[in-house]
């Protein structure tokens, strides 16, 4: 696993595909209850997130983000 840095170019792709996801309505951050998404990292084709307490379902919810170089990958090797 690996934790990329802010000025990562995937970085702020990865944030706008999270607030895309049903769960979060467009919003990235999902403050609640002083909790929001959080980074923990990548590995090869996935970002992973961490929320503890989301606002819609009240529990620890976790997303993984395809990383955009996955689907190159997995085509080279079909």
């Amino acid at each position: 696993m690996e934790f990329l840095e802010a000025d990562h170019p995937e970085w702020l792709q990865m944030w706008q595909e999270l607030a895309k996801q049903r769960i979060n309505e467009g919003d990235a951050i999902c403050l609640f209850e002083n909790h929001c998404w959080e980074y923990l990292g990548s590995n090869h084709d996935h970002h992973h997130f961490c929320h503890r307490c989301h606002p819609r379902t009240g529990r620890t919810e976790f997303a993984y983000i395809e990383r955009r170089c996955a689907g190159v990958n997995w085509a080279r090797s079909a």
